[in-house]
């Protein structure tokens, strides 16, 4: 009789920690259904006028992609700096004392999922944390009169960081050649740094996606720790911030 208690509980106890462990599965999954087009590809046009060694190379023109995260029912939109703006790539290959690179978008536009091509403008650059932000132009609404922006959903209200070793999931999109279908990417939290600025060390990433726990929070959006103005580690940083910045720029643009 003790034997069949023991293994009664013993399965009881099995099948408990197997739902435990399927329940964030499900539950990403079901973020993802809901929130897929939270994220969109970006393209940018950019005219490039490089000077290096006294000289001025010919003007050239480049067209970019880049995942972005919509963080508001306008289709303001946050990506990694890096990814739009090639400077700092174009810096460390030139290599001459006194290069710079001048950037002109020319045109931005977000890439739908149903392949409308909505028209922005970039709102603010900022280097230092590798940010971009960008945000529909209303003047030309009639352009994507139809579409409605998926924008992320919402932060914990107790904010609290993530342990180290706790599973995340990040969404994102594949590329056209893959229709760019929506991803999942799970990964874990490798480290939590606190000071002078709070990131999140998070494997299993990529740049401009947000990046969620395991109740389905929007924990931050994944981009590059900058040192001496280049990209160096892949971090995420926290929503809190991306939010207070968003806010800032609206308040600078109005």
């Amino acid at each position: 009789m003790k034997k069949l208690l023991l293994f009664t509980l013993a399965l009881f106890l099995g099948v408990s920690f197997q739902a435990l462990g399927k329940k964030p599965e499900i539950l990403w999954r079901k973020l993802l259904k809901e929130n897929a087009n939270c994220v969109t590809w970006v393209s940018v046009t950019v005219k490039l006028e490089i000077s290096a060694g006294g000289r001025s190379l010919p003007p050239q023109e480049q067209k970019l992609e880049a995942l972005g995260t919509i963080i508001a029912e306008d289709g303001l939109t946050v990506l990694s700096l890096n990814k739009v703006d090639p400077t700092a790539n174009i810096l460390s290959r030139i290599r001459t004392p006194g290069a710079s690179v001048n950037v002109n978008y020319t045109e931005v536009m977000l890439l739908m999922q149903d392949g409308t091509e909505v028209p922005a403008k970039l709102l603010l650059k900022d280097v230092d944390l590798d940010l971009a932000y960008v945000l529909p132009i209303k003047e030309r609404k009639d352009e994507y009169k139809e579409v409605i922006f998926s924008k992320v959903p919402s932060q914990a209200k107790q904010k609290v960081d993530p342990l180290i070793l706790d599973e995340v999931v990040s969404i994102g999109k594949l590329r056209q050649t893959l229709y760019r279908q929506s991803t999942l990417q799970r990964g874990w939290v490798n480290a939590v740094i606190q000071k002078p600025r709070k990131y999140f060390v998070i494997e299993n990433t990529s740049p401009g996606t947000p990046v969620f726990d395991q109740r389905g929070k929007w924990l931050g959006v994944v981009v590059y720790k900058m040192v001496g103005g280049r990209p160096s580690e892949i971090v995420t940083l926290p929503a809190s911030d991306v939010l207070e910045i968003a806010q800032q720029v609206r308040t600078r643009t109005q």
